[in-house]
C-alpha cells in the first residue's frame, strides 16, 4: 500500500509504502531531509509532525533492541 504524505515543512508530497495498516514512526521527506513523526492508521495518514533527533535516536534504539530480542 502506498500512502501519500505532504511534508509540513516544505510542502512536498512524497510517497511512503507500508505492508502493514498501522505504522508509528519516523518519515524523512525526500526533498528538504525533515525527520516527520508519523502515524498510520487502516493504511491512511492521522497524524504527521516534526521529529527531532533525540526521538529518532530513541525510536531506532528501541526498533534494534526488538530485533535483538528476536535474535536477528
Amino acid at each position: 500500500m502506498l500512502v501519500n504524505i505532504t511534508c509540513p515543512k516544505c510542502n512536498t508530497s512524497g510517497g511512503f509504502s507500508i505492508t502493514d495498516a498501522y505504522y508509528i514512526g519516523p518519515y524523512k521527506c525526500w526533498k528538504c531531509r525533515a525527520v516527520l513523526k508519523i502515524n498510520l492508521e487502516n493504511n491512511r495518514l492521522v497524524s504527521c509532525e516534526a521529529m527531532d533527533a533525540a526521538e529518532l535516536a530513541r525510536f531506532e534504539q528501541e526498533q534494534e533492541a526488538k530485533r535483538r530480542s528476536r535474535g536477528r
